[in-house]
């Protein structure tokens, strides 16, 4: 049975938008123009193997392994607009880990940040971003 979501007041639909996001099984983060993060899911935090206290402590790619192929500059890149692709990063443990990404820029209270999904690569697919080109391993 379907949901009917029509009429549903923005306060609601928000909560909902939260709600879907909370859950997610990808990991999901917001990142703001300094690159501190704002929020992160659960998926993000096992995916990461931080708290979200933790996290909050952190900046964006303080754990990207940059490889030799990678560019140094490779967070100010992202950044500057939406961009899509594969990064290994490194695990609180230590773990390297091989993940796709999406970063897409945004605002949040008016200010700029940036939303960014996480998976790990042989994980399945969102299935809505095959189209972007990113297939399990």
């Amino acid at each position: 049975m379907a949901s009917d979501f029509s009429g549903l007041d923005e306060i609601t639909q928000l909560t909902l938008l939260g709600d879907a996001w909370e859950r997610a099984e990808v990991g999901a983060v917001v990142i703001n123009d300094a690159r501190r993060y704002l929020a992160a899911n659960p998926a993000y935090c096992a995916l990461t193997g931080y708290s979200r206290e933790e996290i909050a402590d952190l900046r964006a790619g303080h754990n990207l392994l940059v490889e030799e192929t990678s560019q140094p500059d490779f967070i100010d890149r992202v950044t500057e607009r939406r961009s899509v692709g594969q990064a290994v990063i490194r695990h609180k443990d230590g773990t390297p880990l091989p993940v796709f990404y999406v970063l897409i820029p945004s605002q949040a209270a008016e200010l700029p940040c940036y939303i960014g999904l996480v998976w790990k690569q042989g994980a399945q697919v969102p299935a809505d971003l095959p189209e972007l080109g990113l297939e399990s391993t």
